[in-house]
């Protein structure tokens, strides 16, 4: 498991992108974990340890409200697997989600990867990078 403590204090990185917040509320009602950016464009991280699939499709909600008008994005699920919580099956219960907000929306990906694939002893795989792609699901 890893704590939001220790998830926050992680280096996350993707390209030449800036920590914007980690945990602070973005607007009213929504903290994401994590969030790099550079100019309107965003990279929103969501370490998850719960198997609530409700908790998901709440993150993908609040996700698509943010990047709306000049702000677009990704999203990105950390999570810890568990027997019903893996990353395959949590990207399918979340691509009816996405496909109906799309349009609404200028989130234009989603990803969900297993924390024990994205994070080990400190260091974090580079987002969107081979490695990262080759252990993640995307939600398409």
């Amino acid at each position: 498991m890893i704590s939001d403590r220790v998830f926050k204090s992680l280096k996350h990185k993707y390209k030449d992108y800036e920590v914007f917040t980690k945990g602070e509320e973005v607007e009213k009602g929504y903290k994401p974990d994590f969030v790099l950016c550079k100019t309107n464009n965003y990279v929103i991280l969501e370490s998850e340890n719960s198997s609530s699939r409700k908790t998901f499709v709440g993150g993908l909600l609040k996700a698509g409200h943010f990047l709306r008008f000049e702000k677009t994005g990704i999203l990105i699920f950390v999570i810890l697997p568990k027997k019903n919580t893996r990353a395959q099956s949590i990207s399918r219960h979340l691509l009816n989600y996405f496909t109906f907000i799309k349009p609404l929306t200028n989130l234009s990906k989603v990803y969900v990867i297993e924390a024990e694939k994205y994070y080990y002893e400190n260091e974090v795989l580079e987002i969107l990078e081979k490695d990262f792609i080759n252990c993640c699901f995307q939600v398409e």
